[in-house]
């Protein structure tokens, strides 16, 4: 009788996977919205999220969604998402993410350029000191809203020029 040779099995790899089971990547909003952080710097955002952290993931839920239709040159389909999960229902790429941080960030700035009480208080005030420097505060979030939007679109031509087949099939040319 010869003796055999047996193998040790790691039985967690059989119990994890079936013949015709489909893994389905998804990419979490967490993950962008903590990108988009690194950018933002805001009290108000600050202390919701200590106070209340669902409010505060609806709130830059809310800026990220928004900042979506921007990204029209996408090649993940991103209305495939499920809210309640709080992911998109694909595997974003690294450039992906970045993006649609950015336009978070956007829509952000967005909202405080915008902001009502912000552009009242510069009209009420009657000391001129008080009025130049809320207006350099607002001229300085125009101009790094608009730097970003040009950094962004730079991102997106970069992007869309990465898995161009024209551009291979003319550079061969």
């Amino acid at each position: 009788m010869e003796d055999e040779v047996l193998t040790p099995v790691d039985e967690t790899e059989e119990e994890n996977t079936t013949e015709n089971e489909e893994v389905t990547e998804t990419t979490s909003y967490d993950d962008i919205i903590d990108l988009a952080l690194v950018s933002i710097e805001d009290y108000h955002l600050n202390r919701l999220a200590v106070t209340s952290p669902k409010d505060f993931n609806i709130v830059l839920e809310g800026f990220m969604v928004r900042g979506l239709a921007n990204f029209e040159n996408c090649r993940q389909d991103l209305s495939d998402r499920d809210s309640s999960a709080r992911v998109f229902n694909c595997a974003l790429t690294e450039i992906e993410k970045s993006i649609i941080a950015d336009y978070t960030v956007i829509a952000w700035l967005d909202k405080e350029i915008n902001d009502v009480r912000q552009i009242t208080g510069m009209m009420q005030n009657n000391k001129e000191a008080h009025r130049y420097s809320e207006a350099n505060n607002l001229n300085a979030k125009i101009n790094r809203r608009n730097q970003l939007i040009e950094e962004v679109a730079t991102k997106k031509t970069t992007y869309s020029f990465s898995k161009s087949n024209w551009l291979n099939k003319w550079a061969l040319d």
